[in-house]
Order: structure tokens, then C-alpha cells, then sequence
């Protein structure tokens, strides 16, 4: 699955229109994205930053990783799926083969991390990062 796909899919199983997906995000992180940009992601697959799944992300009410874990980036990354460092980085912390997916499907700022450190860096921000399940619900 394509991550507009996905996208599509969890809004409409959610049952929301982009509108209540862009007032959701905006409750739960504050930060307002335009209508016209969440449409393309679905559209026409624009890739957004990490920065905008996280709020994506945020306003379903997941992590990260599960909204990523049904994306399918094999054909996307073809043989470049796991660069040299993020294969050394993944060994160095022996992390699961998810945590080694959605890393690898990660860009930033328009350029895949080159460099053990960077992964780390980014692997440390997602780490973090509310999973959705430790909100309260009243």
C-alpha cells in the first residue's frame, strides 16, 4: 500500500472529512494544515516531512509507526531500501525489523539521513514521540 493509500484509508475508516482531519490535527498539535495540502497527500502522494506525519499521526490519535507500518516503500526505495548506515545503526541497536522499515522510509528536509548519527537522531525524535495510546480520553 502506497501511503496516500494509506492516508485515505484511515480517514475513511475514521469516518472523516479532510476538514475534520485538519481540525483534529490542529486540536491535538496546534499546528494548522491547509486543506489543499492534505488533499494532495492523498491525490497525488505528495511525500510530507516527518514534521507532518507526526501531526498527521497525532490527529488520529497513533504513532508514528503504526500510521507508517502498512506503507509499502519497496518499489518507492527499490534497491536503496536500507542504506549502509541505517543497516549499521539498526545492527548497533539491535532494533526489529518494523523500527528498520519505517526508518527507511524516512527523508529529511528532501534527503535521506547518510550517517549512523543521523538515523540515531531521527530514530531518537520518533522514539519519543506520543503513541496515541497513552492519551486520556476524557
Amino acid at each position: 500500500m502506497e501511503l496516500k493509500d494509506r492516508l485515505t484509508q484511515l480517514r475513511r475508516e475514521r469516518g472523516y472529512t479532510l476538514r475534520e482531519l485538519r481540525d483534529r490535527i490542529e486540536r491535538e498539535t496546534g499546528e494548522r494544515m491547509s486543506f489543499s495540502y492534505l488533499s494532495s497527500l492523498e491525490r497525488v502522494g505528495r511525500t510530507p516531512s516527518i514534521e507532518a506525519l507526526t501531526h498527521i499521526a497525532a490527529g488520529y490519535g497513533i504513532s508514528v509507526q503504526a500510521l507508517l507500518a502498512p506503507v509499502d516503500f519497496d518499489e518507492a526505495l527499490a534497491d536503496s531500501r536500507y542504506p549502509p548506515s541505517l543497516l549499521e545503526f539498526v545492527e548497533q541497536q539491535k532494533l526489529d525489523p518494523d523500527w528498520l522499515d519505517t526508518l527507511a522510509s524516512i527523508q529529511f528536509r528532501g534527503e535521506r539521513p547518510s550517517t549512523a548519527a543521523e538515523w540515531a537522531a531521527i530514530y531518537g525524535v520518533l522514539n519519543v514521540l506520543p503513541s496515541g495510546k497513552e492519551k486520556d480520553s476524557g
